[in-house]
């Protein structure tokens, strides 16, 4: 069945077009090359998003471009894989999004990591968005990719967080992004990277649901030490699967959508159960 390949095994993201090397073999990133075994039992805590050309950015400032609709199929998974794998460097990303809105898997997102942004390799998922030779990306592309994220935060219990803005390279990602749970962009993590890597009309996209915190200034940390003392929890400020766990719980008690993300309304009901003095509900 085609599908993205966790544990070994393909899983399928209801409304995409997805595949994997398990159906083709051209799509195999080369572990130990261009990727490498994950610890046992990491706890996969972010995504990453990148596109494939990085415009703008380096020498080449051009601004992205969005175009109507959906483009033509490019198998951009495969000659993604074929620079890969012949550039003589170590460089992977666990799947690539076509101009189609298509999905190849190259990578085990579970038991492997691939060499997609150097420091936070081994507890992220690279996801690589296929972009022209003129800086264009496609408009159903981005919605595909939207589908795809908001499938794999659900999927590895990640929440649903990004950087306010554009800030330039971040010491937390730089230096590991251990304590950095959500979804980033490679520019985010390396000062070798420009702006166009993702680009913000992927972030533009991700906003309405997502939750933006500063992360320059540890304001996503801050925030979720003060959910997790409503919750019960460890309030070591990092969302994990106890937190993810005691907001399911608290999403049942309200009678919400049990999702264990912090979706808008558990925020506002965390925020509502927060009767610490002086405690006034944060904008979010």
């Amino acid at each position: 069945m085609p599908g993205l390949v966790i544990r070994g095994a393909s899983e399928s993201v209801p409304g995409l077009s997805s595949t994997s090397w398990l159906d083709d073999k051209g799509l195999r990133l080369q572990i130990g090359e261009d990727g490498a075994r994950r610890a046992p039992n990491t706890w996969i805590r972010a995504i990453v998003l990148h596109t494939t050309r990085g415009i703008p950015g380096g020498s080449d400032p051009r601004p992205q471009r969005v175009l109507p609709g959906l483009g033509p199929s490019r198998n951009s998974a495969r000659s993604v894989n074929s620079w890969w794998s012949t550039n003589g460097q170590s460089a992977g990303a666990h799947l690539v999004v076509d101009f189609d809105g298509s999905v190849a898997c190259l990578a085990d997102l579970e038991l492997e990591q691939a060499y997609h942004a150097t420091s936070v390799n081994p507890h992220t998922i690279g996801i690589e968005i296929a972009q022209g030779s003129g800086a264009e990306l496609w408009d159903g592309q981005l919605d595909a990719v939207v589908t795809l994220v908001d499938w794999l935060t659900k999927r590895f219990r990640i929440q649903r967080q990004i950087p306010d803005k554009y800030r330039g390279a971040l010491q937390r990602l730089r230096t590991g992004g251990h304590d950095v749970v959500g979804v980033y962009g490679h520019r985010d993590q390396s000062r070798a990277r420009g702006s166009g890597d993702p680009g913000d009309a992927i972030f533009a996209r991700l906003a309405g649901c997502y939750e933006a915190f500063d992360l320059n200034a540890g304001a996503d940390l801050a925030m979720w030490r003060q959910r997790q003392r409503t919750l019960g929890v460890q309030a070591d400020g990092l969302p994990g699967r106890a937190t993810w766990e005691a907001i399911c719980a608290f999403q049942r008690s309200r009678g919400l959508e049990e999702t264990g993300m912090a979706d808008s309304p558990t925020r506002l009901a965390l925020d509502a159960s927060d009767t610490r003095p002086g405690y006034s509900s944060p904008a979010t």
